[in-house]
């Protein structure tokens, strides 16, 4: 009888070391969730910046592009300005030089005018 006793008090023992021992692994195991839990939304939070900076890069490029097309837009009127300033030069020039061909053929008639004039008076 004793024998069973012994057996009795080592079952008790040894369930509530079992219990304890399930206890502790339910305590683990919700902290684990809970730390999964945490894991899962950091992850969420990092993936949700990512997304957030690569549409910032999309937007950066598209910005760039951007620049790029006033860039070359003010580099072709800037040549074209160039060009009608160069023009407008020649024309200018073009002018001056007509100018004073017709002061010059004006003044060569009125040369001539005065000889025929002379010529008549004589």
């Amino acid at each position: 009888m004793m024998a069973l006793a012994c057996d009795k008090r080592f079952l008790a023992r040894g369930c509530m070391d079992t219990s304890r021992e399930f206890e502790k692994l339910k305590k683990e195991n919700e902290f684990l969730k809970k730390e999964l839990d945490n894991c899962r939304k950091m992850i969420s939070g990092y993936e949700n910046v990512l997304k957030l900076n690569e549409k910032e890069i999309e937007n950066s490029d598209e910005i760039m592009k951007m620049y790029e097309n006033i860039v070359e837009f003010a580099r072709n009127e800037l040549m074209l300005a160039t060009e009608t300033a160069k023009a407008q030069e020649s024309a200018s020039q073009l002018s001056r030089q007509e100018l004073m061909h017709a002061l010059q053929r004006i003044k060569d008639l009125e040369e001539q005018n005065k000889k025929l004039k002379g010529q008549k008076i004589k």
